[in-house]
């Protein structure tokens, strides 16, 4: 049984496939190199791509002013918890329980996570109003995985390619046709999956309590950067509960660095490419490797 690696990109418009496949490759060996002077090796890398059901030309790298750039000496740093951490670390989930009553009850913070959601992920409202291409990015997905199912697969998400990997996951556990699918490893990067709009779409009831995908079998880990507008609520375990492979999301807060190109150089959190390399998510990944 080989390891391979599947990605699923998050939103908007991206470069062709194959540059895209290539510097989530490229970031995740930087960080690897770096941080533990360790490497993929002759693992295989495969990326789920669907920007081209939404967008008719992708973006050409002379375009693009966040293209994979590699880290500056010193720029990977692991992420320091603050005083917030060090509370919820020890009062459980204090913090976060009322935080999910607010976002569910209070107009003002629902309000805020609907306008999140509207300004950030447009292409979410295109996926959750639009079966027929939500069908065929699903399907873009769980092709792969059915290739690859005699593999252990690490699968890693982003944005909202986590949304999109959750609802793939859940069908093919809840599925007879697609019981030999199993993924080992299920990885989110600036998972919008805590926000009360995204939980109610998946259940069609925001205060239903959702769990690991059961095929699922042996890790969920979630990355999060405090700064990152799309992950507001950065704490999925309140949130999901562990399936029938005793299997529950565990959150990881990392300090992603990335900025883009050009004299601004604009710092964005959110970047795909800032999460593969961060120093906890290269040891996450050279555990699984």
């Amino acid at each position: 049984m080989a390891k391979v690696i599947i990605g699923i990109h998050g939103r908007s418009n991206k470069p062709k496939k194959m540059t895209l496949q290539n510097w989530w490759k490229q970031s995740a060996e930087e960080g690897l190199k770096k941080n533990l002077d360790e490497s993929l090796g002759n693992v295989e890398f495969e990326i789920a791509y669907y920007s081209d059901v939404y967008y008719n030309r992708q973006i050409p790298d002379s375009e693009n002013e966040e293209p994979y750039i590699k880290a500056k000496a010193g720029e990977l740093k692991r992420y320091k918890r603050g005083i917030v951490d060090r509370i919820r670390s020890v009062s459980g989930n204090w913090l976060d329980n009322p935080l999910d009553w607010l976002e569910e009850n209070s107009n003002l913070f629902s309000s805020l996570a609907k306008k999140v959601t509207k300004k950030v992920m447009k292409d979410l409202g295109k996926y959750y109003n639009n079966p027929e291409s939500r069908e065929q990015i699903k399907k873009r997905l769980r092709d792969l995985l059915e290739e690859r199912k005699d593999d252990e697969i690490i699968l890693i998400s982003h944005s909202m390619g986590t949304i999109v990997a959750y609802d793939v996951l859940r069908e093919l556990g809840r599925s007879p046709d697609h019981k030999d699918v199993k993924i080992e490893h299920f990885i989110t990067m600036g998972a919008p999956l805590g926000l009360t709009v995204v939980k109610g779409n998946i259940v069609g009831a925001a205060s239903t309590k959702l769990r690991t995908p059961s095929c699922v079998t042996k890790s969920w880990v979630n990355f999060s950067d405090p700064d990152d507008y799309v992950a507001l609520d950065s704490h999925l375990a309140d949130d999901y509960d562990s399936n029938s492979f005793d299997v529950k999301v565990g959150d990881v807060l990392v300090c992603n660095e990335y900025k883009g190109k050009g004299k601004e150089k604009k710092p964005n959190p959110h970047k795909s490419y800032g999460y593969l390399r961060t120093p906890e998510f290269s040891g996450h990944l050279a555990s699984l490797l």
